[in-house]
């Protein structure tokens, strides 16, 4: 298959909770991306350049190999395209390299020209347009680009030809690339989403498509046939996706609230502080809503000392509330020590009061809203359902995941109909899995898709002890070997099964 690879930045986060540098450099070098450099100065998830998901903003204080893909072997011709947004303020574009070298890269220059070049630090010109790109203004570069000393190149800006002939393609010895690069510089960052990668191989998916694509990146919503078991679950915010950390204050009760997905019973309640305090206390506190304000307290946790600067504080149920589906629940802590947390987001989504700790949570309280979006969550017992533990964005590791060591066992999801009804075409369905080992011995993992009772894979690998992306592209339908439709896609289920 011709398809490399293609990421559309959706699955790192979302543009309100994933702007922390270290979180989102993990996110993208988990399995995806190979690598991103010290030199990148900011990057986030932010709101996307089409007009579905995300996009992925960085800048660097030096032009180079920003962020990197390691391919699975050397090319001596690579296609793709990619949606850009420049601000002028430094170069920014795509490069190709051989093994950590640069062989040429497409620049949008300060002036709003585009160049392709070469050298170590692009600066041999090959070719530059005159076509100008307007800053802050969003494109589609494609390229089908051979490497060497005097290679074939066209270069294309939304769907137009702009720079094509021979030139000088490559800086080192080899006539081949098997890396791929983004980089930008300036004090403002360039944006890029919806990526697509092909070699000039098989029948499909070989050449330019000069069609402005877009990658539409769904989560499961429902269980088609599951064999795995349940793991782990949450109810709320898992993950840190702001820098900043605030402390509700000592002799307070606050609470995030969420809406559940399943039923389920709730083990515990945690969060994360962002300082040590030995002798700080909480418990965990769980109320019905009641129009607004909290209602009943449901459940108080048992009481835990002592927290640690990054390290979650969970306090458990004795006998953990039961949970009821599509319902709004308020979580959170009573504590006796003003102790800084890290946060979700900006967007103010917690609520406090005031309240003395030793006279435990109050009865139905009056809540002050717009507090600081505290990480806090819940932990759930068994939902009942696999997919929940599935859709969560980004995956938040092991506090939800499904298990299984069972050879054979598969887990298929259905998932939302494309957002466009009727695309004119389909290029491929990749699916992708947030995957990690657990016992000892050698295990091989596959990605499955299946159509009208075809049921296909295209990828088996042998997962790590950490968590990792794997894929599976299906260019094809699995079912009829030919091109995509609509329907076919809506109605296809996809997962994961253990092959060995």
């Amino acid at each position: 298959m011709a398809l490399l690879f293609c990421d559309g930045f959706d699955k790192y986060g979302n543009a309100t909770n994933q702007n922390v540098l270290a979180n989102v450099t993990a996110a993208l070098t988990a399995g995806e991306w190979t690598s991103t450099t010290s030199l990148i100065s900011t990057t986030a998830i932010v709101a996307g350049l089409s007009a579905i998901g995300y996009a992925l903003q960085f800048v660097s204080s030096s032009q180079g190999l920003n962020v990197l893909k390691t391919l699975a072997t050397n090319y001596s011709r690579l296609i793709g395209g990619i949606r850009i947004q420049s601000s002028l303020i430094g170069a920014c574009g795509v490069g190709f390299a051989d093994s950590g070298s640069f062989q040429c890269g497409i620049q949008i220059l300060t002036t709003g020209q585009l160049s392709l070049r070469t050298g170590a630090s692009l600066t041999s010109v090959t070719a530059t347009s005159t076509v100008v790109v307007s800053a802050n203004s969003t494109h589609y570069l494609e390229w089908d680009i051979t490497f060497g000393a005097s290679a074939a190149y066209n270069i294309y800006l939304d769907g137009v030809s702009i720079m094509s002939g021979t030139g000088a393609t490559k800086t080192t010895s080899n006539s081949t690339a098997n890396q791929f690069v983004l980089f930008g510089t300036g004090s403002v960052p360039a944006v890029v989403d919806d990526l697509y990668l092909f070699d000039s191989s098989g029948a499909t998916n070989n050449a330019v498509l000069l069609t402005s694509p877009q990658i539409e990146t769904q989560f499961p919503t429902a269980d088609s046939s599951v064999q795995f078991s349940f793991g782990a679950a949450v109810l709320g915010q898992a993950t840190q996706g702001v820098s900043t950390t605030n402390a509700p204050g000592a002799n307070e009760l606050f609470l995030r609230k969420y809406t559940t997905g399943p039923s389920a019973t709730l083990a515990s309640v945690s969060c994360i502080p962002g300082a040590t305090n030995a002798s700080a206390k909480f418990k965990a506190v769980v109320y019905a809503d009641s129009s607004g304000p909290t209602g009943s307290t449901l459940a108080t946790g048992a009481e835990v000392t002592g927290t640690t600067n990054g390290t979650t504080l969970s306090s458990t149920f004795a006998s953990p509330p039961t949970l009821s589906a599509s319902t709004l629940y308020w979580i959170g802590f009573i504590t006796d020590t003003s102790v800084v947390l890290q946060e979700s987001d900006a967007a103010l989504s917690g609520s406090s009061k005031a309240n003395t700790y030793g006279s435990g949570p109050p009865s139905s309280p009056a809540m002050t809203a717009n507090q600081a979006s505290w990480v806090i969550w819940g932990n759930l017992n068994s939902t009942g359902v696999n997919w929940y533990e599935e859709n969560i964005d980004p995956p938040p590791g092991d506090v939800s995941y499904v298990t299984s060591s069972t050879s054979g066992n598969e887990d298929l999801y259905s998932f939302p109909a494309l957002t466009t009804p009727n695309p004119t075409t389909i290029y491929s369905v990749v699916v992708k899995g947030y995957v990690r080992k657990t016992d000892s011995g050698t295990r091989t993992v596959s990605l499955q898709c299946k159509s009208s009772g075809t049921d296909s894979s295209t990828n088996t690998v042998a997962p790590s002890t950490t968590y990792a992306w794997i894929d599976a592209n299906f260019d094809t339908d699995p079912n009829t070997s030919s091109a995509w439709g609509a329907t076919a896609v809506n109605s296809a289920t996809s997962g994961f099964k253990v092959a060995s």
